[in-house]
């Protein structure tokens, strides 16, 4: 599930404070109203209309074109590499390379290795770097003069800025494709599945599927998006913000530590804003977050959506569960999903 940005949710909460006059419902002190059954959703919330939301989200009908583009990846996926000697590079092979990326003389982290495969055309580097390397002959070496994209969210401090990349090259590779044929899919061993136009048939369910579960996602985000914007919010109880806040801090913490790099540049390249302001940063989204969940579980009231005691345990993994926690975001799942089933789809 997605969180929208701060700014629409601010914006609309501020006229409603002044119109609900609410400083704590019954005299309570929200710092002290960490979950929501210590208080009601519909006090901090007035829902738009939530039955019918328009939404416009792209049909999940597999097309003969999106079906063939997909056998054509799905084939180069298997695709077999062989060795090439008497050529350069070029688009869709796959080379091994060391590299050195250095910015004003000096190695920055992450910037270099040996023996590194890369396919051309992958854009798994920063823009210029792969069609530097067409051209390049085996045992050549080269120096690439690039720009690293601005923002640049895995290392913001490299946002923007020139480097130089030098380049070696060690050897080249180019994709055997096989055909699609009776005899290939005869050898994929697939339950009634022999031929290529029975071939076709199950790999165009196999992607109905995959693009109705992203429908259904994308449909659910869709329409929580709409009543977002058409809902008013009162300021949310700074007792569920701060739980939420700890949160969104702790897994900053743990992610940092993972990727080796500070909290603050890792909040600025997921959620933007200053790594220095990375406090504030998280503290809005706790905001952002907590109203997403209000809202959601004021449907939830309205519509009697409620989450069992076998469903709570059933999602249960490992040991100190927070279970006041795990049962809010099973109701706000049910609430969200219960929001998609009923909006209205325009397609596109």
């Amino acid at each position: 599930m997605k969180f929208l940005k701060g700014k629409r949710l601010l914006a609309a909460a501020a006229p409603i404070a002044l119109a609900f006059g609410l400083t704590a419902c019954g005299g309570k002190d929200t710092g002290e109203m960490r979950y929501m059954t210590d208080f009601k959703a519909e006090d901090y919330v007035l829902l738009g209309e939530y039955k019918g939301i328009e939404v416009a989200v792209e049909s999940p009908e597999v097309s003969d074109d999106y079906l063939e583009s997909a056998l054509s990846y799905m084939m180069m996926e298997a695709a077999e590499y062989v060795p090439v000697t008497e050529r350069s590079v070029e688009n869709g092979d796959r080379v091994i390379i060391d590299f050195e990326g250095k910015q004003d003389g000096v190695a920055f982290a992450g910037g270099t290795a040996s023996g590194y495969e890369l396919t051309i055309g992958s854009g798994q580097f920063i823009a210029g770097f792969e069609d530097g390397v067409i051209g390049m002959e085996i045992g050549e070496t080269k120096d690439l003069d690039l720009k690293f994209p601005d923002p640049y969210e895995p290392n913001p401090d490299l946002s923007g800025a020139p480097v130089v990349f030098t380049v070696t090259l060690h050897e080249i590779s180019e994709p055997e494709v096989p055909e699609l044929t009776d005899e290939y899919v005869a050898g994929l061993g697939l339950t009634d599945c022999s031929t290529v136009s029975e071939y076709k048939d199950y790999v165009r369910e196999r992607l109905f599927e995959q693009r109705q579960a992203n429908f259904e996602v994308e449909r659910e985000n869709a329409a929580v998006e709409v009543l977002e914007s058409s809902s008013s919010f009162e300021e949310p109880p700074e007792g569920m913000v701060n739980r939420i806040y700890d949160i969104l801090l702790s897994n900053a913490e743990a992610y940092a530590g993972m990727y080796q790099t500070e909290v603050g540049d890792y909040v600025a390249g997921v959620y933007g804003g200053a790594a220095e302001d990375y406090q504030d940063t998280l503290r809005e989204q706790a905001q952002i977050i907590t109203r997403r969940y209000i809202m959601l579980a004021a449907v939830a009231d309205k519509e009697d959506i409620t989450v069992t005691d076998e469903e709570l345990e059933e999602n249960i993994t490992g040991e100190n569960v927070d279970r006041e926690a795990l049962k809010e975001s099973l109701l706000v799942q049910k609430a969200a999903g219960f929001l998609g089933e009923n909006a209205v789809v325009s397609g596109t």
